[in-house]
């Protein structure tokens, strides 16, 4: 099989598991839906490696920040986390539904401060490095690939984007989600750029991290403020 179809083949089986195994958890809260999750999560862990090994014949690499880049990226994520903060305290606080929000958290134990502390922990310890490694290291680089670096960028995003847009439909109006949409979308450009500048996803990964605090913050407060 040629390179350019090896691309197309990996992103097909790559880009599409993270929204379905988050839509089979929302859809089946615990049970059967977390066994979807679960295997989702294995999958974009599995499939890359495994592609970048057997596939690809490329060598087993940890992704060494070697050009720097954390200043930068630590800088472009406070600069998100200050724009969302304005949104919610503009809009969000003021026209989303709380109740629905912890209505549709219940499920989860979300309601439970521990259980939203160990969420918290494992989403920005663990979930953000593997969407670094799955959508920036891995997805990116096929794009990158397939169209070059620039308009790799944006296509990396809107997967990226795709992914959250579905989650969020379970969560928010339709306005609050297009909203939000186009904020992941910048954010996925931006650690996408971040990755095609500096060839490491750990100073994207900083800046995605620094987000997601920001975001379970926002989410405390709706959830126990």
């Amino acid at each position: 099989m040629e390179q350019r179809a090896k691309d197309i083949l990996a992103l097909l089986l790559s880009a599409p598991t993270a929204s379905v195994a988050i839509l089979a958890a929302l859809a089946f809260p615990g049970g059967a839906g977390t066994v979807v999750w679960l295997g989702g999560k294995a999958w974009q862990i599995g499939l890359p490696a495994a592609w970048h090994l057997k596939v690809d014949g490329r060598e087993r690499a940890w992704s060494k920040p070697e050009l720097g880049g954390f200043r930068v990226a630590a800088a472009l994520g406070v600069g998100m986390s200050v724009a969302m903060l304005v949104g919610w305290f503009l809009l969000g606080s003021q026209y989303l539904d709380r109740e629905l929000i912890r209505s549709t958290m219940e499920p989860y134990g979300l309601l439970n401060p521990w259980i939203y502390l160990a969420a918290f922990l494992w989403w920005v310890l663990f979930n953000s490095v593997m969407e670094e490694y799955l959508f920036r290291w891995f997805i990116f680089s096929k794009f990158e690939n397939l169209v070059g670096g620039r308009l790799a960028v944006p296509l990396a995003g809107l997967a990226f984007m795709s992914h959250h847009t579905l989650a969020m439909l379970v969560l928010f109006p339709w306005w609050a989600n297009l909203l939000a949409s186009i904020g992941i979308f910048t954010g996925g450009c931006v650690w996408s750029w971040t990755y095609l500048r500096y060839r490491s996803i750990w100073p994207a990964y900083l800046s995605h991290a620094i987000v997601d605090v920001t975001l379970f913050g926002m989410g405390a407060y709706v959830l126990f403020g």
